[in-house]
């Protein structure tokens, strides 16, 4: 190459990767929102979170990335940590977090745990495959089941479950740990007569097994019920509504928890504000983003600090709304 091309292709190149070196150093450090495994609900309500904020923000703020995770344990730790600076999770995972309990009783308890948004309600859900005779919770005594991993949110409200009916972990037949997708594959290949899991509804793995192997969903409802209800504020009861999935045309009781948005009180409560907003300003815009945020309803979205204390910036938008006083 000639000396003035050299010398022009030099000077290009400087230029472009100065102005790479600038991009990155103006680029915003993004906030992350811990979510849960795509084909779940964390997952596209952790994306619809995001969407809404950074849709709202300035250009220069920084933008929110939604990342998947293993669910409610992990995103709490995660939010703990620092890793994540949102987190999605069950009520009473956020409870035994704060208070030290169940996962969290090593780690004791988290002061700086805070609440942003009460979302949809998650439903304590057993799926059993027709042939196996299985219509009521205590008609899983002496059969195999599937459960969740031991780093799923819901693993900690079966053990609460099992408890109020008097059983232990031992009282199935056979317990198999699995992941969501791996507990359909097990029910459907008769390696397993349920499943059990946590999930609002309707829920993609739910109709996978509903159509798969013309599973039907199971009651959980009766005195042992009443009694896990009476104890914990954090547990309310549920109805997975009839005709939602094949073969399931009644309305099955059962239990939950909410899903909520948590923090940390070391965010700044101008980023809290400005997620809490986003959300409520694009409410019926973020409605639309997935089916299990369609019957939200504003005014139940306030979270209760009988769980976790709010974080002050929620709290601030809240009372501007005129949801709180």
């Amino acid at each position: 190459m000639r000396e003035p091309l050299r010398l022009v292709a030099a000077i290009l190149a400087s230029t472009v990767a100065g102005c790479m070196a600038v991009s990155v150093v103006l680029s915003p450090t993004p906030v992350t929102l811990a979510t849960g495994i795509p084909g779940g609900i964390y997952h596209p309500v952790g994306n619809a979170i995001c969407r809404m904020y950074n849709l709202g923000v300035e250009p220069q703020a920084r933008p929110c990335v939604a990342v998947r995770s293993e669910g409610s344990l992990v995103n709490i730790r995660r939010v703990e940590s620092g890793e994540s600076t949102f987190g999605l999770s069950q009520t009473d995972i956020a409870y035994a977090a704060y208070h030290g309990e169940g996962p969290f009783s090593a780690a004791g308890p988290d002061p700086k745990l805070r609440m942003l948004i009460a979302l949809y309600p998650e439903a304590f859900t057993v799926v059993a495959r027709a042939d196996t005779g299985i219509h009521e919770f205590q008609d899983l005594r002496g059969k195999r089941i599937g459960i969740g991993k031991s780093s799923a949110g819901y693993t900690f409200t079966r053990d609460v479950v099992l408890g109020f009916y008097g059983w232990t972990i031992s009282t199935p037949k056979r317990v198999l740990e699995l992941g969501p997708a791996e507990q359909n594959e097990v029910l459907c290949s008769d390696q397993v007569d349920a499943i059990i899991f946590e999930a609002g509804h309707p829920d993609g793995l739910t109709q996978e097994a509903t159509m798969g192997c013309k599973a039907r969903l199971v009651r959980v409802a009766g005195p042992p019920i009443d009694r896990l209800l009476a104890a914990h504020p954090y547990y309310v009861a549920s109805v997975i509504p009839g005709g939602i999935y094949a073969g399931n045309p009644d309305d099955v009781p059962t239990f939950g928890t909410r899903a909520v948005l948590v923090t940390s009180s070391d965010q700044s409560d101008a980023l809290a504000y400005d997620v809490v907003k986003s959300v409520f300003e694009n409410f019926a815009d973020f409605r639309r983003l997935h089916p299990a945020l369609s019957g939200l309803d504003l005014k139940d979205m306030v979270p209760s600090e009988a769980v976790v204390p709010i974080h002050p910036g929620a709290l601030k938008y809240y009372r501007e709304a005129g949801l709180i006083h």
